[in-house]
């Protein structure tokens, strides 16, 4: 589990959740989908996958690290 603070500020997943999809064939290329609100959408190009697996790099690249995360978690379910 990775956390994605508010104090990361707008990204490039604010408009909703997506995800991409890896085959064990090497044959079979990857593919995206994109959720969105009446539907989702899947891409295949390179170009489209592509675009999606920087967006979850630059994601991971902002996410707390594993000890802050945990302890953020470990804080906001004591308020309840």
């Amino acid at each position: 589990v990775q956390v994605l603070p508010f104090a990361a500020g707008v990204h490039g997943a604010a408009n909703g959740p997506f995800g991409i999809l890896g085959f064990p064939d090497a044959g079979d290329p990857r593919v995206a989908f994109v959720d969105y609100l009446v539907g989702s959408i899947y891409l295949e190009t390179l170009k489209e996958v592509g675009r999606y697996r920087l967006l979850f790099s630059q994601l991971c690249d902002l996410a707390l690290e594993p000890e802050e995360a945990v302890k953020l978690i470990a804080g906001l379910a004591g308020q309840t």
